[in-house]
């Protein structure tokens, strides 16, 4: 357990720093969502890009990112469901959809770094590369099909193309790809902007934990959580077992899918006529409970001898 609650406990620490430096008002809301996007637009594609350009995809190992688009696609195919079958409003079932796709991946990448090392670093932004794309697409289906009003299919997927997490993967899988070499200097840059991706990301995310009045019952929000904080690993571990993926790919499919949504989907919820409230209250809500369930799944692991 000690290995565990040594790589949770200073990430619940940044989180709670992050939340009472927003208390304090040093920044004020617009400061924070600059921060937020600073993360979201250079630091974490200089991230993926740094990592992915470097990657020896020889010997990656492809059950991983077959596992993990395959728990996604399994989570908004039972998010829908249920949604439908509770008659849940139509704004609510993009927003379930979102929720159980998406994923925190500063937490992720901050785990990962902690328990395994520049190896488990490596491997989150390889996992990235599959997530990331396959979380904004079914997102922005699940919204597009489910808002109240249309919005043009067009728009929506030029959002996508101008996602600067899609283009970092593709630009990174494309100097890796084509041996392209970039000067020392330019990994330089691109690390010293890496470094500060993880704290920066959990600090927001700490900051945005907030509980905002809607019309959604405690309850609905609850049970939501619970499903994508347990369904989407249950679903990912399940699949990986099934394809007897080694044991240090495990680790890493179950920190991907263990953590939290990502915390930036209120903004999409409310672009693509979706449930904004719900989403805020969903992510606030997961990344409260994470805390528990991470380390539990995360006991799990350690039981079985994956750390």
């Amino acid at each position: 357990m000690l290995p565990v609650l040594a790589a949770i406990i200073p990430i619940v620490a940044i989180l709670t720093l992050g939340k009472l430096v927003a208390s304090t008002k040093i920044l004020t809301d617009e400061g924070w969502r600059g921060v937020e996007s600073l993360t979201y637009y250079v630091l974490f594609p200089a991230l993926i890009i740094s990592k992915l350009a470097v990657a020896d995809f020889s010997t990656l190992d492809w059950r991983m990112p077959t596992v993990l688009i395959g728990a996604q696609l399994a989570l908004a195919v039972i998010s829908i469901g249920l949604a439908m079958l509770t008659g849940q409003p139509r704004n609510r079932i993009g927003v379930f959809v979102q929720s159980g796709v998406r994923w925190n991946t500063f937490i992720a990448l901050a785990l990962a770094q902690d328990l395994m090392g520049p190896a488990g670093l490596a491997l989150v932004a390889a996992a990235a590369a599959a997530m990331i794309p396959t979380a904004n697409i079914l997102s922005i289906l699940g919204l597009m099909r489910f808002s109240k009003g249309a919005t043009a299919s067009g728009k929506l997927f030029q959002q996508v193309l101008v996602n600067p997490l899609i283009i970092a993967c593709a630009g990174g899988l494309a100097i890796n790809a084509l041996g392209i070499r970039l000067h020392p200097m330019a990994f330089d840059v691109l690390d010293i902007l890496a470094e500060a991706t993880i704290a920066a990301g959990l600090l927001a995310t700490g900051a945005h934990i907030l509980f905002k009045e809607g019309t959604t019952p405690l309850s609905v929000v609850f049970g939501w959580s619970t499903l994508r904080l347990l369904g989407l690993p249950l679903v990912a571990g399940a699949l990986a077992v099934a394809l007897d993926v080694p044991t240090d790919i495990l680790l890493v499919i179950l920190i991907a899918t263990a953590v939290p949504t990502a915390s930036n989907g209120t903004i999409l919820a409310r672009q693509l006529g979706g449930d904004a409230r719900l989403a805020a209250n969903l992510i606030a809500c997961q990344t409260i409970l994470a805390l528990a369930s991470v380390t539990g799944i995360l006991w799990a692991a350690e039981m079985l001898n994956l750390l």
